[in-house]
């Protein structure tokens, strides 16, 4: 039923406020807040409603459109479009129903819909340089608002024809000049689209094959804050990447007159600078975080959050939506994960050669640093399902040291002084094994203390760190000294031959970052073989934690509404305080470091000797 206005009422209300709902939490595209900003421009929404939080936004935005289904779902289907064609059409056909049945002139009155979703026109002008956006124009006589009908969008044109940006036709003509035979290939495509992405925080839509394309596919897209434009910023790009100088300096004489005309040009320049110290780092991989915090009343619920870095060599992890589980859906909780980073991993191909094997790390409290998270299998109810740990680089990571750090400066030191040992000076391993007729303390002391001109211990082996073991008590007091690598053998106690091995593939590794790869190989060499179970490859565990690698896991802090729920996850966001460039008007476009709350309180330490 509708109100005077148009809009729906009662249950049908409802029923159309949660189908936009439902599918707007697989949008991944809304997790960027500049996208996020776009949909809520274009619907007419204040800024608080965008810079708020997710669950929020999509409540909000379908609830706007019920007011005015017949002017609003044509904008919505058409601004999804821009960033997911797929999830257009499956909206669309969804809202048809809500629209069949609306009425308009009389009660009988049926409302003519066209055959197909809205078409994937360009991107409206923009708001912020005077012009009418698509949701806020005047509207004409016969509209689709004023008759209740509801009818198709213009067809696609090609950005270049709409112009629909701050460049003059003029301005436009003299980029395609620079562009038009720059011989950038398909492989150096992948890799510009993926570093213009990385700087803008959203991925380059659809498939540009020439740097001509490219500058056309982002000419009308917003620009953030500091109004250098998404087709600027590729164009700088360009010319940081292309081989011919003269036209990578012609570029930059483009952009600097573009931004001084503008004036922007300090934002510009601000850019470049950042730009210039966003060195690849070939020890980052592409990576998938999964935190797994079990629930206080001592059930076996847990909650699961996971983030996801999908540009290997750099650093910025995307947050993707927590869920809560139990023990038992483990699997299926990291099975979605892993489908979502395949997804930003294959969407994001840089050199083969140049690219690490995906890192799945598990942040796991203490109790659970023993559970058999790399035989947790993918297509588990299928009878082809394999296990992860031999397909990826399976390793744990200290949740409770990833919490501490913030609060405790003195473990955030020796942790990052012991991984730098690490990598300098190569594997040294120590080993604690029970009924080695030495004590805990004795054992811990050595830790931090060695011979005069020795190298320090960097690695450490053990048994297995079960719940009220000495075995526990040894790992977390290592990792209070800064250990970030260790191994040890789930079954138990650490048999001389286990020991070997661990000991043998340390040494045979020609650099500590490649230990990871070495675990899974030894992994993947016993899931081939007919006895495998009886290998250290099928029961190792390996504590491999970069404390350069950090993601912010504080308890969480938020309205119930925001709390992690079970759901469809909506794809990953990546975080603010990792983004590589500030768009703010004032920043420096340097990297921030990850936000952490400061409200947890450091968890208890062990080690003999007075409370620091």
């Amino acid at each position: 039923m509708a109100d005077a206005r148009g809009g729906l009422e009662g249950r049908e209300r409802e029923e159309f406020v949660g189908v936009i709902v439902e599918e707007l939490l697989h949008c991944r595209f809304l997790d960027e807040g500049t996208s996020r900003r776009t949909v809520g421009e274009h619907l007419g929404l204040s800024a608080e409603l965008w810079e708020g939080t997710l669950p929020a936004f999509r409540v909000e935005v379908a609830r706007h459109v019920s007011l005015d289904p017949a002017g609003r779902v044509s904008t919505l289907c058409t601004v999804v479009g821009w960033y997911d064609e797929p999830r257009r059409e499956s909206l669309w056909l969804r809202l048809r129903p809500f629209l069949a049945t609306r009425p308009a002139d009389g009660p009988h009155h049926r409302t003519p819909l066209p055959n197909r979703a809205p078409d994937h026109a360009p991107r409206p002008d923009r708001p912020s340089q005077g012009r009418q956006g698509y949701a806020e124009g005047p509207r004409s006589p016969g509209s689709p608002e004023d008759n209740g009908t509801v009818s198709s969008p213009p067809a696609t044109t090609p950005a270049v024809a709409r112009l629909s940006s701050p460049f003059t036709a003029d301005e436009h003509r003299r980029v395609q000049q620079l562009l038009m035979l720059d011989p950038t290939g398909p492989q150096q495509m992948h890799k510009l689209r993926d570093s213009i992405g990385f700087e803008l925080g959203f991925p380059v839509p659809g498939e540009p094959s020439t740097t001509l394309d490219l500058f056309d596919v982002l000419v009308d897209f917003n620009a953030p804050p500091d109004h250098i434009p998404p087709s600027v910023v590729a164009l700088e790009w360009v010319a940081m990447q292309t081989p011919d100088k003269t036209a990578a300096h012609r570029c930059q004489e483009w952009a600097e007159r573009w931004a001084r005309d503008h004036d922007c040009l300090p934002a510009l320049l601000r850019r470049r600078q950042a730009r210039d110290k966003w060195q690849a780092d070939p020890r980052v991989p592409r990576a998938l975080l999964i935190m797994v915090e079990p629930a206080e009343d001592g059930s076996d619920d847990v909650t699961v959050r996971y983030w996801i870095n999908d540009l290997a060599g750099h650093w910025a992890p995307r947050a993707g939506e927590a869920a809560e589980t139990h023990m038992t859906g483990l699997a299926a909780a990291v099975e979605r994960a892993l489908a979502e980073g395949e997804r930003l991993w294959a969407a994001s191909r840089g050199e083969p050669t140049d690219e690490l094997p995906p890192f799945v790390e598990f942040i796991l409290p203490y109790l659970l640093l023993n559970h058999d998270v790399a035989r947790l299998e993918i297509g588990a109810d299928e009878p082809g399902g394999v296990a992860i740990g031999p397909r990826y680089c399976v390793h744990l990571r200290s949740l409770d040291r990833l919490r501490r750090v913030p609060h405790d400066p003195f473990i955030a030191n020796r942790w990052r002084q012991r991984w730098q040992e690490l990598h300098q000076h190569g594997t040294r391993l120590h080993h604690w094994a029970h009924g080695d007729r030495i004590s805990l303390d004795r054992w811990s002391r050595s830790l931090t203390h060695r011979q005069q001109g020795s190298t320090p211990y960097t690695a450490l082996a053990l048994d297995a760190p079960r719940q009220g073991s000495q075995a526990l008590t040894a790992l977390k007091r290592a990792i209070a000294e800064g250990f970030g690598l260790a191994l040890w053998d789930r079954r138990g106690k650490l048999e001389p031959q286990s020991r070997e091995t661990i000991a043998e593939l340390l040494d045979s590794t020609r650099t500590a970052h490649s230990v990871p790869r070495r675990v899974q190989e030894m992994r993947a060499r016993a899931e081939a073989d007919m006895d495998g179970d009886v290998f250290l490859g099928r029961h190792v565990a390996c504590l491999w934690d970069d404390p350069d690698r950090i993601v912010d896991c504080q308890p969480w802090q938020s309205a119930p509404g925001d709390r992690p729920a079970p759901a469809h996850p909506s794809g990953p966001e990546r975080s603010q305080s990792s983004a590589p460039f500030d768009n703010s008007p004032d920043a420096a476009g340097l990297p921030r470091t990850p936000n952490s709350s400061t409200a947890e309180e450091a968890p208890h330490d062990d080690r003999p000797g007075p409370a620091r």
